[in-house]
């Protein structure tokens, strides 16, 4: 569950009652989460992939390769 917007301000998750935060131990008065989500955005993460030049083949892999007609050479290229 994410504690964001209208949920920000919960302590427990709405789904399976779990702490949002750890057990204090101690003295301390913050508050610790179990886990935290991170955004990383995704133009370096990009840019470093194809400074790569075994990785950047493999991720251009589609638009090197062209379909034949009839012939799966690639999963995304069957029927659901």
């Amino acid at each position: 569950m994410l504690y964001y917007l209208e949920n920000a301000e919960l302590t427990e998750c709405m789904t399976c009652g779990h702490s949002r935060y750890k057990p204090r131990t101690g003295r301390g008065k913050t508050l610790v989460s179990y886990k935290k989500l991170r955004y990383f955005s995704i133009t370096p993460r990009l840019q470093r992939l194809f400074m790569s030049p075994r990785t950047a083949e493999h991720m251009t892999w589609h638009q090197s390769h062209h379909a034949v007609d009839g012939v799966m050479v690639h999963p995304s290229n069957g029927e659901a």
